[in-house]
Formats: C-alpha cells, sequence, structure tokens
C-alpha cells in the first residue's frame, strides 16, 4: 500500500513530460510544417522560338510640358496705369501695344536732362576754345631820313621833307598785334566728363518715356492681366515679375520666360511654339540618353501621344536627400523639344515620356527569359528536333522590355528552352489548421490528454 503513491507521483511526473514534449514538437511543428506562412516558386519550361524583326530599348519617365516661348511683360517704368488695351483670352502680336502709365513724370525728367546735356555740350566748346589774350608792339621807324639841308633848291627841299614824313608813316603802322589763345586739359577733361554723364543722363530718360508704354514681348494668347486703369505699378529692369497687394506690381522691363515655372508680369503671354517637355529618369535610366534620341510623350490628361527629341540631359540631380533611415533614388532632369504639333498644347500638362535608347532592326531576337547570363556574351538551352537539349553560347546586342537581340550563336527559327518562375504566398493555421502529423486535425493535443487521463484512471 505505500508504494502506491510513489508510483502515481511517477506516472504524474512522466504524464508532465510528455506533455512539455509533444508542446514543444507541436510548436515546431508550426513553424516549419504545412501549417505555417511562406512564399512558393514555381518553374515552368515553355519553348521560344528565335524570330526575326525590330528590338527597341526605352527608358521612361515623367514630367511637364514648358514653352519657352511664354513670356511675361512688366513695365520698365512705374507710375499710374492709365490704358490697359488687352484681356485675357486675347490674341497678340508681337511688339502690340499691351497698356500704358502716366508719362508725365518721365516727360519731365527728359526735358531736364536735355537741357543739362546742351549746357554741358556749350561748356565742352568754350573749354575746347581756351582763353585768348591779345598784347601789341613792334618798331616806331628810324630818324626820318636825309632832310637835305643845305643843299638843293627850295624844291627840292620840299620834296625832301614829304618823303621823311612817309617815312615815318610806315614805320607807325608797321607797329604789331599778337593774339595767344590758352586751352586748359583739365577743364576740357571736366567738361567731356560732364557731357557722357549728361548724355547717359538722357538715354536713361528716353528710356524711362519709352517704359510708359508696354509691348508684349511675344506673339500668343493673353493668359493673365495683372492690374487696371488706376492702379499704381513700380517698373524694374531687375527681370522678376509679379503683382503686389493693393493693386500695384514689380515687374521686369523685358519679356521674361521661365524654363522651369509659370512666368508672371503685368501681360503674361502664352504660346505653344517649340513646345518642350522636361521630364526626370532614375541615375541608371539617365545615363543612356543621349541628345539627338527619338521619343514619345503621352499625355496624362488624355492620352494622347506626341513625338519628341532629347534637347539635353542635366548633369546636376534633382533629388538626392535622404530622411532617416529611408533615402530618395537620384534622378536627373532631361529636356525634350516635341516635334508634333504643339498648337493645342498648354504650358503645365503632365506626360509620361518613353525614349528611344536602342533600336536593332531586321535582327534575330528571343525572349528576355530565354536567354541566361549578363554582358554580351550568355548561354540557351537549345531544344533540337529529337527533343533533347544542349547548352549553346550566344552573343547578344540590344536588350529591348521584351525580348533581345541575339547577334550569333542562334539561326532563324531555332526552338530554345524559356523558363518562367511564378511565386505564390501561402498561410495557414498553426495547430487549428493541419494538427500533428498522424494526427486529427485539431484534435492531436485533446487526443493526447484523455490518454494521460485514462492512464491515470487505471491506477
Amino acid at each position: 500500500m505505500k508504494a502506491l503513491p510513489r508510483r502515481r507521483r511517477a506516472v504524474l511526473l512522466n504524464s508532465l513530460l510528455a506533455l512539455g514534449l509533444l508542446a514543444g514538437v507541436g510548436a515546431a511543428y508550426a513553424a516549419v510544417g504545412p501549417g505555417g506562412s511562406g512564399t512558393k516558386s514555381t518553374a515552368s519550361t515553355t519553348t521560344a522560338t528565335v524570330q526575326r524583326g525590330t528590338v527597341l530599348a526605352t527608358v521612361s519617365g515623367s514630367g511637364s510640358l514648358i514653352s519657352p516661348s511664354d513670356a511675361g511683360d512688366s513695365f520698365v517704368t512705374g507710375g499710374t496705369v492709365t490704358a490697359v488695351r488687352v484681356q485675357a483670352g486675347d490674341k497678340v502680336t508681337k511688339g502690340e501695344v499691351l497698356a500704358e502709365v502716366d508719362p508725365t513724370t518721365a516727360d519731365a525728367t527728359l526735358a531736364q536732362a536735355q537741357a543739362a546735356l546742351v549746357s554741358a555740350q556749350a561748356t565742352l566748346a568754350s573749354a575746347e576754345a581756351g582763353t585768348t589774350t591779345v598784347s601789341s608792339g613792334g618798331s616806331t621807324g628810324g630818324s626820318g631820313g636825309s632832310t637835305g639841308a643845305g643843299a638843293g633848291s627850295g624844291s627840292a627841299a620840299g620834296s625832301t621833307g614829304k618823303a621823311a614824313a612817309a617815312t615815318t608813316a610806315t614805320a607807325t603802322a608797321a607797329a604789331t598785334t599778337t593774339t595767344t589763345t590758352t586751352v586748359s586739359a583739365s577743364a576740357v577733361a571736366a567738361a567731356k566728363a560732364q557731357v557722357t554723364q549728361d548724355q547717359a543722363a538722357v538715354t536713361a530718360a528716353q528710356s524711362a518715356v519709352a517704359g510708359t508704354v508696354l509691348y508684349a514681348g511675344t506673339a500668343g494668347t493673353v493668359a493673365s492681366v495683372s492690374n487696371k486703369v488706376g492702379d499704381t505699378v513700380s517698373g524694374s529692369s531687375s527681370g522678376s515679375g509679379g503683382s503686389s497687394s493693393g493693386g500695384s506690381s514689380a515687374g521686369s522691363g523685358s519679356s521674361s520666360s521661365s524654363d522651369s515655372s509659370t512666368p508672371t508680369g503685368f501681360v503674361v503671354i502664352t504660346n505653344p511654339t517649340g513646345m518642350e517637355v522636361q521630364a526626370d529618369f532614375s541615375e541608371t535610366d539617365a545615363l543612356k540618353l543621349v541628345q539627338g534620341q527619338g521619343a514619345s510623350v503621352t499625355l496624362n490628361a488624355n492620352n494622347a501621344t506626341l513625338d519628341a527629341k532629347v534637347v539635353s540631359v542635366s548633369s546636376l540631380p534633382v533629388s538626392s536627400s535622404s530622411t532617416g533611415s529611408s533615402s530618395s533614388a537620384v534622378e536627373y532632369e532631361a529636356t525634350l523639344a516635341i516635334t508634333s504639333d504643339t498648337s493645342a498644347l498648354r504650358t503645365g500638362l503632365s506626360a509620361t515620356v518613353s525614349v528611344d535608347t536602342g533600336v536593332a532592326e531586321n535582327a534575330l531576337y528571343l525572349p528576355t527569359a530565354a536567354v541566361n547570363g549578363t554582358g554580351t556574351t550568355r548561354t540557351v538551352t537549345v531544344v533540337e528536333a529529337n527533343g533533347s537539349t544542349q547548352t549553346q553560347s550566344v552573343t547578344v546586342g540590344i536588350e529591348g522590355t521584351s525580348g533581345i537581340q541575339i547577334v550569333s550563336g542562334l539561326t532563324l527559327g531555332q526552338k530554345v528552352q524559356e523558363t518562367t518562375v511564378s511565386t505564390s504566398t501561402s498561410s495557414g493555421g498553426g495547430f487549428g489548421g493541419s494538427g500533428f502529423p498522424g494526427g486529427s486535425a485539431g484534435g492531436g493535443s485533446r487526443g493526447g490528454g484523455g490518454g494521460f487521463g485514462g492512464a491515470g484512471g487505471g491506477n
């Protein structure tokens, strides 16, 4: 009777150990067995035939349309707007008058500058003429010559007296007058400098007067007019334009256009002539772009397709920043000129661009999946007429989106193996989904428990 408790304790201890073992096995099976989640890859083999045709390699980017002909026109001279001759939607020609400001102040400034220039020019003429000094001097004659004293008749004496008088008169007339002109080099230099300064002032004033009238810098359609009659605008030649609060605006004196944004100004004119698209490409694809390559541009708004050519590729990235653990891809901007009709296009339309980076016409080619390896020398698995296979080395050329050019190693019509790998993801329910091997689904644990209970009951 005393051995019975010890036996029960042994059975209980063994039962606990068995339960622990079963739990460990169950956990491992749930992790690796059919009840777990995983990715399954399946390879299928088909036969591909060497064909002849065109292999086209392309790279893709995205961007938007711009027009170098778009312009923002603003006043050179500020003032009160006295006339606005256009409105949004109007068609204008280059040089057409768009608006005017009050020229009163500009006219007065020009008149003052012109008067100052006239005065400076007179001063210069005087300085160049110099200062004149007049002085007199010279011979006063002799003693009058012979007087005929003590000889000859009275008539002779009279004749001699007349001759002496004439000699005296001639000597008096021979007295000279000297005129001396002195020109001051410093005075001339100063006068010339003043004339130059005043001439520049006149030129600026003339430009200011002309700047009170705003002309169209390009032909096109008026997109916007920023001010109205009575508003005060300020003129500038800084090159930027825009409107400010309170009915005033600042603008450039000449038409300004932008390659990367919508132009601004008193009047903005759009012109689709010479429309371009600026698109961003990944760093890998950007290295394949070359000036002159052909491209197709698809407008996202209506799926219209346009022809284009690569004009330039920037050497500076448009994005390369990183934040935290994630970093943005490096991209480079390319500009492409649209060669299709651009009359119906608008600045800012978004587009997808596909550039032809390589083309092989009348070439042998295979699906990319049928060719193994990298570089120009690769391998294929040739399928013979009797069904046998052998590995063949081939030289490849242009690698397109779905096909690759075969330069040598195969002939038209030969068949090769093409292996396609498909991937599927499965998920299971652990113990509840499949249970232990050899046990009932969902009931293995409970069945084991019953066994232990029976054993206990038997004792």
